[in-house]
């Protein structure tokens, strides 16, 4: 035990690590003496990529720390398996999935295609051709990154905003989890260019879109494909705060952590993150409009509800489980995806200062969710480009459902 602290003590204050001979483990986790070695090991920098908790949990690990590892497994009864066998190598492949869009391809109206990962730039140049096509749609910056990036919102009203109860989607708060905008700008596609499919959905509904709240971290994903925070400076050297534990709502309840090189980092203060705030003050100018809230994360499979920061639920919990289950079975209908749905905390663990607490308990947002997008582990976070359009359909089929149910209860006006 001590030698696997002494070992993650000195990882936890890395920046940019290599990966080169590092595995990610499948535990399954049985017993309560389990959880608690893991948690220490956690608590001491270990790299989780899934929370310690009953049932499945996994863990990277280094060549190096292999043996280790596997000796302190057996001796717990900790049943483990490799899931990803050679972490650099698919790291390294992943970087050939980030493409620069080219618009002189044949057919191209904008950077953005669905086959490949993309930089930020490319999805706002796709906003910009959506706004110059749809007489409806505008785009606003809300504000900078801490390292001065746009943060733009997709606006999709017609007749004007602030008339028609609204959808909020947010993608990219985690950084290493690209699937997330990928398929937040997916969904904007199929809203839009295929409006004739659903024309109700934007006459009686309005929509507000940002696929990428962490900028400053999925840039700098692509440097460090596992890259989870924001990028402020830190106390010891360190940078980041995890951006879905500092929402100013139950902050700092558990599930989070002081430490400020630590994955799960809460940041010094509720809201110290600028890209929290500009968030927070978009939602909170459209408060009492905003009827459903979606914030995008991989992975997993889940669609989860609040609370995080308790085993408690608030009082609307079974109106936001029924939306969901109506939804997922849609979901589930377009490939044979099977979503999860329940609290953070049944499904999960407990985890406070998320933004979908906030969306409920501060903005009023009566229904607040969060997916976890595919898969369920055989790739984690580093999924290949061609599980997007299938994450973007099926995920679609949920929102298509959502959204008509939004108008059912609230109609067309506010």
């Amino acid at each position: 035990m001590l030698a696997l602290i002494a070992i993650f003590g000195v990882l936890a204050g890395v920046q940019c690590r290599e990966y080169n001979g590092d595995q990610v483990y499948r535990l399954e986790v049985q017993t309560p003496n389990q959880i608690e070695y893991l948690q220490n090991l956690q608590n001491n920098g270990a790299d989780f990529w899934t929370e310690v908790r009953l049932g499945n949990v996994d863990v990277r690990v280094e060549l190096k720390d292999k043996t280790v590892w596997e000796k302190e497994f057996q001796n717990l009864g900790i049943n483990f398996s490799v899931m990803i066998e050679d972490l650099a190598g698919l790291i390294k492949e992943s970087k050939t999935w980030f493409k620069k869009g080219d618009k002189s391809r044949v057919g191209s109206k904008h950077a953005m295609d669905w086959t490949s990962y993309h930089p930020v730039e490319d999805m706002h140049d796709f906003m910009d051709f959506l706004v110059s096509t749809y007489d409806y749609v505008s785009v606003s910056s809300i504000g900078q990154s801490y390292e001065g990036n746009d943060m733009r919102v997709l606006s999709v009203c017609k007749g004007g905003c602030g008339n028609k109860p609204a959808i909020w989607i947010d993608g990219g708060i985690h950084a290493r989890e690209w699937v997330s905008p990928a398929t937040v700008t997916y969904m904007i596609n199929e809203l839009l260019e295929n409006n004739s499919d659903h024309p109700d959905l934007t006459e009686e509904l309005d929509w507000y879109i940002i696929p990428n709240i962490n900028p400053d971290g999925y840039n700098y994903s692509y440097t460090d494909r596992l890259w989870r925070k924001t990028r402020s400076p830190n106390d010891n050297g360190c940078f980041g705060t995890d951006a879905n534990r500092n929402w100013g709502f139950h902050w700092n309840e558990g599930g989070s952590s002081n430490d400020p090189c630590d994955e799960a980092y809460m940041g010094k203060e509720a809201f110290s993150e600028v890209e929290n705030r500009n968030v927070r003050d978009f939602i909170l100018e459209r408060k009492g409009q905003i009827k459903f809230f979606n914030t995008l994360h991989s992975y997993s499979q889940y669609i989860l509800l609040p609370w995080g920061w308790s085993f408690d639920h608030p009082d609307n919990y079974l109106e936001m489980q029924l939306l969901a289950f109506e939804a997922v079975l849609e979901l589930l209908i377009v490939h044979g995806t099977e979503y999860e749905v329940g609290s953070i905390p049944s499904l999960l663990y407990i985890a406070s200062g998320g933004s979908l607490d906030w969306a409920l308990g501060e903005a009023g947002i009566p229904y607040s969710f969060a997916m976890e997008l595919r898969d369920k582990g055989k790739y984690g976070f580093v999924l290949p480009p061609d599980q997007i359009i299938p994450t973007g359909e099926e995920t679609w089929a949920f929102h298509l459902t959502v959204a008509r149910a939004i108008i059912r209860e609230f109609g067309k006006q506010i």
